[in-house]
């Protein structure tokens, strides 16, 4: 079974086995949505964003050219929601502004957040908007 490898959500890719389609579920296998490149300190990181049936995405970030990806530690408030939009802000590339689109149950249209990479081993997620249903 040949093919691109399955992704599931904490980011670990998986060969294309009959083993990996029993142990994990459609709804659990993602696929690249966005990758996008940062410098830190001389070092290159991406950050990459799966996307799943469900239209949930995960975030994940890597060192470029050196090791896979990792799910991002401190973001739960963007991790496995629904994403409308990810976009690098010019001014600070090692920053991004998500937009998480709110749930049907909850009052909450969408909320945009700042992420901050600009310590990779520690990301900052700040709240910068919240638009309500009426």
């Amino acid at each position: 079974m040949s093919g691109e490898p399955i992704i599931d959500r904490n980011c670990r890719f998986h060969e294309r086995k009959r083993e990996t389609f029993k142990n994990i579920t459609p709804q659990n296998r993602g696929i690249i949505w966005l990758t996008k490149q940062f410098k830190i300190n001389n070092q290159r990181y991406y950050l990459q964003v799966l996307k799943f049936p469900d239209s949930t995405g995960v975030f994940c970030m890597g060192i470029a050219n050196k090791d896979l990806p990792k799910k991002l530690i401190n973001s739960e408030l963007i991790q496995n929601k629904l994403i409308e939009k990810v976009e690098q802000d010019t001014n600070q590339p090692s920053d991004y502004i998500v937009t998480v689109k709110g749930s049907k149950n909850k009052n909450i249209l969408r909320t945009i957040y700042r992420l901050n990479l600009s310590n990779p081993q520690q990301p900052k997620l700040t709240p910068i908007l919240r638009v309500y249903k009426r």
